[in-house]
């Protein structure tokens, strides 16, 4: 029996710049499945913004080798919805905590390298890493679903990272770790039969394709008629599913994913980003005023205009109020996965075996109307450093 002492390594991090790539140190020895970065920053004070979630702040989170070669390298949300697929769970978003006139939030972005927390079969020596780095691309300038002003930029965000390192015996030998990195990224055209080519030699655990949009009309799942996956000439096909078979199938298989957390929003009529598409169950409550009441009102994608009912006597503010929400849907973002193990049936999908193998997703014809951009990413295991 293999017993796991994760020890935790905390480093607290922050530049003074409002937008830039900061490279945050890793340990340079220890067996790492897990990593947590924690984001903290501040929203401003008036209501220009319904939507303080980290994903309209940060566009990139990479692990790599000295800057250079990626071993993951995503957006925020990717990593989220990817934490959700592995554990059935979703991690922090929103905390909302009141700081002075200004308000502060702090969310947690999850890296797993195995298939769950400190998974003791999938983990990277970091010994074997040439100056392991963790780097954050951010821009408080960013703007969100309203393109109004979101974040305070005299408060730099600050960065904190837990390694949970492994051992330091009695492990297993690693059977490699997931390597999850955005791979492409395109707007599509009406009607367009988009094939991304699966090359390479790293066995496939999943693909997960993300509709990206500021504008949250739409959702992924308005704009693709079909998903498919083949080989060898089109001889080899796999997974070949409608857009109605995947609802259903990724039901099954995946379940709803259900989001919780608080947040900043404005008192009437903006939007907000709802989190999940497909969406079943959306409930919000007002925590900070006495006399109103707080609605979500139709929308569709991930749109969540906000309607606010006050009592007699009660005056509603432009001030950024604070709400508890919770939202229910199909997937996290926009954001789809095809698992391998739970939808194929394999463990991996292997590119060398089906050459040429290709991801083809089917658009709409008013695709250009619903637009973009879809990005399209791929986790891989990684034998070899």
């Amino acid at each position: 029996m293999v017993v796991l002492r994760p020890k935790v390594l905390v480093d607290d991090e922050y530049v003074s710049q409002t937008a830039t790539t900061i490279n945050l140190d890793l340990p340079t020895a220890g067996k790492l499945s897990t990593l947590w970065l924690g984001v903290k920053a501040d929203t401003v004070d008036s209501a220009g913004e319904t939507s303080a979630f980290i994903k309209y702040l940060i566009s990139s989170i990479s692990v790599n080798q000295a800057g250079q070669a990626f071993l993951n390298a995503a957006p925020p949300e990717v990593f989220q919805a990817d934490y959700w697929e592995k554990t059935g769970k979703f991690p922090q978003v929103g905390k909302h905590l009141a700081e002075d006139a200004s308000e502060s939030v702090e969310e947690i972005v999850p890296i797993l390298f195995g298939d769950y927390v400190n998974d003791p079969e999938h983990y990277i020596d970091l010994s074997l890493l040439n100056d392991p780095k963790l780097s954050i691309t951010y821009d408080l300038a960013a703007t969100g679903p309203n393109s109004g002003t979101l974040w305070d930029t005299t408060f730099y965000p600050k960065f904190t990272v837990v390694a949970d390192l492994m051992g330091p015996s009695g492990l297993p030998a690693s059977k490699g770790y997931y390597s999850l990195r955005q791979q492409e990224t395109y707007t599509p055209t009406d009607g367009q039969n988009k094939l991304f080519e699966l090359k390479g030699e790293r066995p496939i655990r999943n693909i997960m394709f993300q509709f990206d949009r500021k504008s949250l009309h739409y959702g992924l799942y308005s704009s693709i008629d079909n998903l498919k996956i083949y080989g060898d000439n089109e001889s080899w096909v796999p997974f070949d599913l409608d857009d109605r078979e995947l609802h259903l199938l990724h039901r099954r298989t995946h379940g709803l994913c259900t989001v919780t957390g608080k947040f900043d929003y404005v008192y009437d009529g903006a939007n907000m980003d709802g989190v999940v598409d497909y969406r079943e169950h959306m409930s919000v409550m007002d925590l900070s005023s006495a006399g109103g009441l707080y609605t979500i009102d139709g929308g569709s994608g991930r749109q969540m205009p906000v309607r606010s009912f006050a009592a007699e006597g009660v005056s509603l503010t432009e001030a950024a109020y604070t709400a508890f929400f919770k939202f229910m849907g199909y997937y996290p973002w926009s954001i789809y996965n095809i698992s391998m193990k739970k939808m194929l049936g394999m463990d991996y999908l292997l590119p060398t075996e089906h050459k040429p193998l290709y991801f083809e997703v089917d658009h709409v014809s008013n695709a250009a109307t619903i637009g973009g951009p879809v990005k399209i990413h791929v986790q891989d295991l990684v034998t070899r450093y």
